[in-house]
C-alpha cells in the first residue's frame, strides 16, 4: 500500500488513521499549537461530521482544557455544528498542515458573540511539507546514531556517525572515512538513534544518496541521505517531539 499523500486530499480532511504516525499527542504540545493559532488569528476550515464545511477562527484555549472557535455566520449551519458528533478542523501554521477533531462541540456565547466550545483534542496531525520537513541538528549538542555493521569477516562493528539533519522520514549523516561502506541502496537494520530525551531509539536505515559538501573552512566532507525503514508510530512520534523542540528552541533564540 503506498504511503498516504496530502496531494489528493487538499480540499477534504485527511484520513486520521492513515496519517496517525504524524500525530502530536502530548497535551502540552497540543495546547501550544492551538494557542499559536489563537495568537496568529489563523483561519480554520471546519468540516461538520466530515461533510459540509465553514470557515472559523480559534478564539481561545481555556485553562480547564477546552478550545473555543468562532461560530458559523449561517445559523442553519451553525445549528448543525452545535449538534455534530465532531468538527474536523484544518489549517496551516508556518506552512505546516494541521488537522484536529473537536468532539461534540457545544454552542455558547463567548465575549458577547456566538461560539462553539469543545474539549481539547487528544491529538493534532502535523503534516510537514512533503510529509518530511528537514531540520538541521544543533552543533552545540550533536545528534548521533550508532550503526552496527557485520562485514564479510564476521567481526561486528559499532560505528558512531554524526547526524546533520533529521526529518520524519530519515536523516543525513557525515560519512565516516573508512569504517562503513556507504553506497546508495545499502541497508543497516541495526541502528541506534541517540535522542536527548530518553533511551536510544532502535531504527533501520537505507542509504538513498551521497553528496559532497564544502565546509566554511574549505574542508570537503561526504554526507549520506538515509531513509528510515519500517519506523513504528511510537518511534515516529518521538522523533517528531524532538523536532518540535528543535523548532521551538530555534524560535526562542530568534525572538531574543
Amino acid at each position: 500500500m503506498p504511503a498516504p499523500s496530502e496531494t489528493t486530499t487538499t480540499q477534504r480532511p485527511l484520513d486520521a488513521d492513515a496519517f496517525a504516525r504524524y500525530a502530536v499527542r502530548d497535551p502540552l504540545e497540543v495546547a501550544h499549537l492551538l494557542k499559536a493559532l489563537v495568537e496568529k488569528r489563523l483561519l480554520l476550515t471546519a468540516f461538520i461530521d466530515g461533510g459540509e464545511s465553514f470557515i472559523t477562527l480559534t478564539l481561545a484555549v481555556t485553562d480547564d482544557g477546552a478550545v473555543i472557535v468562532d461560530a458559523c455566520p449561517d445559523e442553519i449551519r451553525n445549528a448543525k455544528a452545535g449538534s455534530a458528533a465532531r468538527l474536523v478542523c484544518t489549517t496551516r501554521l508556518d506552512n505546516v498542515k494541521l488537522q484536529f477533531a473537536l468532539e461534540t462541540p457545544a454552542r455558547i456565547d463567548y465575549a458577547g458573540r456566538p461560539a462553539l466550545r469543545a474539549a481539547l483534542p487528544e491529538s493534532i496531525i502535523r503534516l510537514q511539507r512533503r510529509e518530511f520537513y528537514r531540520l538541521p541538528t544543533p552543533q552545540t549538542e550533536p545528534l548521533v546514531c550508532v550503526i552496527t555493521h557485520v562485514p564479510e569477516n564476521g567481526r561486528r562493528q559499532e560505528v558512531l556517525v554524526r547526524i546533520v539533519d533529521i526529518s520524519g522520514g530519515g536523516l543525513a549523516v557525515l560519512v565516516p572515512p573508512r569504517e562503513l561502506p556507504f553506497e546508495p541502496g545499502t541497508e543497516y537494520s541495526q541502528c541506534s538513534l541517540r535522542l536527548p530525551d530518553g533511551n536510544p531509539l532502535p531504527v533501520s536505515l537505507k542509504v538513498r544518496n551521497l553528496f559532497e559538501v564544502e565546509k566554511a573552512n574549505g574542508v570537503k566532507v561526504l554526507r549520506a541521505g538515509c531513509e528510515f525503514m519500517g519506523l513504528s508510530n511510537p518511534a515516529t512520534a518521538r522523533i517528531q517531539r524532538y523536532m518540535f523542540k528543535l523548532e521551538r528552541d530555534r524560535r526562542m533564540r530568534e525572538e531574543h
